[in-house]
């Protein structure tokens, strides 16, 4: 007799299900039973050609294990699951062994947890969930495709905790996302909550997009706060003391949205880090790129200025060094020549708190440096040396 790869998938689908079901449940022995006569499921022969409900009990307790039903020897349709007797799951499943159609699982006080449909080993269309108690826990809807999702989830306490709009109201008559989304014309504004009953953010929805979105601390202060506008989004972080620590701001005209600006703040409130960033073209390749990266003293003044840009196949970076009195300290220049990798170019300068010029680097193409001046405080000039290969110096000539 000629066994297909296909009929061998078939009769093991109820051992593979078991032992999904838990080791417990598959290490234990099993006396099985088809139209009051012993089956083996491990032995297709024994379920050859029969039709009918097929029950399994546990032989050590006479308790009932599983129920699955077939269709001229092939594993099709009803299945059911027990745990100490009790009802806990059943589905059905197609002639290829996966589910399809209604499917369920229950407590074991007999409430349904939840319930779905199923289209060949896929949950579709709407999916119910249950507390033991009863109380809605969470109603979703499954659609073919990633913009048919929708979802919401609630408390033991009825409270609304999460929230997933699609691009249509897809939850009726079990919820009204038609409300909650804001696709009646009219923004929404919905409050999600922990388990605790601790309100733990609050969005405003408009024809299920997020306008403005609320994420609070323990204490009930705002920790992030995000805006979503025509052109911009933006995102306020804050301590769990109401002080502002992060700013991100997005061009949401770009698609994906570009990154436009990130700033850091002090606990105190002052800035300290500015990020700013451009779309910009290399290499016949649009990117969005860091153009300037500054920081600051926590009295407000400059402390370190990076600006970015690209000279042909270059990409410089101009460095600025300051005092915290405002002056600048130092002004330097680097070519990129991989990652990590930086080479001097240009004229690279040192300042004296008075703005008086204490030394000067020059470097050729190749990020060797060729002549090195240095001045007092007063101004007075030191030394103007020309730089060989080997480190060695003598006096410039002119």
């Amino acid at each position: 007799m000629t066994i297909s790869a296909k009929s061998i998938l078939r009769n093991l689908a109820p051992i593979l299900a078991v032992t999904a079901l838990g080791m417990s449940n598959a290490m234990a022995v099993e006396d099985c039973e088809l139209n009051k006569e012993h089956v083996n499921p491990a032995n297709g022969s024994t379920t050859a050609g029969k039709t009918g409900i097929m029950k399994c009990v546990e032989r050590d307790t006479g308790k009932l294990v599983r129920e699955q039903e077939l269709r001229a020897g092939v594993y099709i349709g009803l299945v059911r699951y027990y745990k100490d007797g009790v009802l806990t799951k059943e589905y059905n499943v197609n002639e290829r062994g996966n589910t399809h159609g209604r499917s369920r699982e229950f407590a074991p006080n007999g409430q349904v947890l939840r319930e779905e449909n199923n289209e060949n080993g896929s949950a579709r269309g709407l999916v119910r969930e249950w507390y033991p108690t009863g109380a809605v826990k969470r109603i979703a809807f499954i659609g073919d495709n990633p913009k048919e999702k929708a979802a919401v989830k609630y408390t033991q306490d009825k409270q609304l905790s999460e929230i997933e709009c699609a691009e249509k109201p897809l939850l009726a008559p079990h919820a009204n996302d038609a409300v909650l989304c804001g696709f009646n014309g009219k923004p929404s504004q919905v409050q999600l909550y922990s388990d605790s009953g601790r309100l733990r953010s609050q969005f405003t929805l408009l024809a299920g997009a997020i306008q403005q979105a609320s994420y609070f601390h323990d204490n009930g202060k705002p920790e992030t706060v995000e805006e979503v506008g025509s052109k911009q989004k933006t995102r306020k972080q804050y301590s769990d003391k109401g002080v502002l620590r992060k700013e991100t701001v997005w061009n949401v005209t770009e698609k994906p949205a570009a990154l436009e600006r990130e700033v850091e703040y002090h606990e105190s409130g002052s800035k300290v880090r500015e990020q700013l960033y451009a779309l910009a073209e290399k290499e016949g390749r649009r990117q969005n790129r860091l153009i300037s990266d500054a920081s600051f003293y926590l009295n407000g003044q400059a402390k370190r200025s990076e600006k970015f840009s690209i000279d042909g196949k270059d990409e410089i970076k101009e460095v600025r060094n300051y005092f915290d009195s405002g002056k600048m300290s130092s002004l330097e220049r680097y070519a990129y020549e991989g990652r990590y990798r930086e080479r001097p170019v240009g004229i690279h300068q040192s300042f004296a708190q008075n703005g008086t010029l204490l030394r000067e680097s020059h470097y050729d193409e190749r990020g060797r440096i060729q002549r090195e001046r240095s001045w007092d405080d007063s101004g007075k000039l030191l030394a103007d040396d020309q730089v060989y290969e080997d480190g060695s110096r003598k006096a410039f000539s002119k």
